[in-house]
């Protein structure tokens, strides 16, 4: 009785541990949007839930449990606002003013390559060009660094290039898409 007892009690705390972790990854991001130049943060702490989420063995009901709170702590951060389009051509997203170009990427992403970015380059569903998990995005590169990791109206981006828009709206992003 006392080791199934002691087993119920580390697979609670092993659940505590593991929505603390997330709490911790969220702000982590917040922080991240703030001062855009330590990206490499967010993906250590994202890849450190992951590793601990999957090492629990015990019941699948509180992996369940813990996805499910996960999910909707996700959802209730999740951008409400406007979200960009072709037929919009911009929007005020939550990093500020978003539009979208269609160029080729091979030079900006052997620019991420050059960078030691290796994430795989391609095309979501929606249009969206990907690096990875992140929407490529331009930006002012004094406001955010390549690299750094933006929230946009469409989800997560990464910052791989720059434009002309730069001088004129340093907080503008433009976003890459097939549109």
């Amino acid at each position: 009785m006392k080791r199934k007892t002691k087993r119920i009690i580390k697979t609670v705390l092993t659940v505590i541990l593991i929505l603390l972790e997330t709490v911790a990854v969220v702000l982590s991001c917040a922080i991240i949007n703030l001062f855009s130049e330590i990206n490499i943060i967010e993906r250590q702490r994202v890849a450190g839930v992951e590793i601990m989420f999957s090492s629990i063995e015990e019941s699948k009901d509180i992996k369940t449990a813990a996805k499910e709170s996960i999910a909707e702590f996700i959802e209730e951060h999740r951008w409400k606002g406007p979200v960009l389009s072709r037929g919009s051509g911009t929007v005020m997203g939550p990093s500020g003013k978003e539009t979208y170009y269609n160029l080729n990427m091979a030079g900006v992403v052997n620019i991420m390559r050059r960078m030691g970015n290796e994430d795989e380059y391609w095309v979501r569903d929606d249009g969206c060009k990907m690096l990875g998990d992140y929407i490529m995005v331009a930006a002012n590169l004094n406001v955010h660094p390549r690299g750094s990791i933006v929230e946009t109206s469409l989800g997560k981006a990464i910052v791989c290039d720059t434009g002309g828009f730069a001088k004129r709206n340093p907080n503008q992003l433009d976003v890459a898409v097939t549109w």
